[in-house]
């Protein structure tokens, strides 16, 4: 299917996902359907698309995460190297590039920490975030910035976690 220059174009191959809502990323999209499925496509490198693997989604053929097969998913949001994703029981999985281990980065972005496992560990399926179950808190809204992740949970306090330059998880540090 070729996409015409500036003119819209409606995508067929979505009409049987019944879609809700639809996330575009900067690399991944993902799109929720009416019963809360959540499929992905895109470009799979660091397992951004959360099928086990770094393979790659074309937009004609999204793909059903089947790690979150048990859950409803209500939201989603993607990072550069990494995904979100909120469940109707108040619960989050991440997924994608945790970073890498090392003393020295000459890249900032290399040690990312931006899946909320309190690691650097890449996870190429869907993993729950249990700082909140451990501690008693449903999240109700969730984004996700290049290389961080921003949740609001039903406590009323917003809670974050991943690299902070430029200030942006608001610590007022770097």
């Amino acid at each position: 299917m070729s996409m015409p220059k500036g003119a819209p174009q409606r995508i067929t191959e979505f009409d049987a996902l019944n879609v809700q809502k639809l996330r575009v990323g900067l690399r991944h999209s993902a799109a929720i359907s009416a019963d809360g499925e959540l499929f992905t496509f895109g470009q799979g490198n660091w397992g951004v698309l959360g099928h086990g693997n770094e393979d790659s989604i074309n937009f004609t053929n999204p793909k059903l995460v089947k790690g979150l097969s048990k859950s409803k998913v209500v939201d989603v949001a993607m990072g550069e190297y990494h995904t979100i994703a909120l469940c109707e029981d108040g619960n989050v999985y991440t997924w994608g590039y945790g970073g890498k281990k090392g003393f020295f980065n000459w890249m900032y972005t290399q040690e990312i920490g931006a899946l909320g496992h309190g690691d650097v560990e890449p996870t190429f399926a869907p993993k729950k975030v249990s700082f909140f179950e451990e501690n008693g808190l449903k999240v109700k809204q969730i984004a996700a910035g290049n290389y961080h992740c921003v949740v609001v949970c039903d406590d009323g306090n917003l809670y974050n976690w991943g690299i902070g330059l430029y200030g942006v998880l608001g610590n007022g540090s770097n």
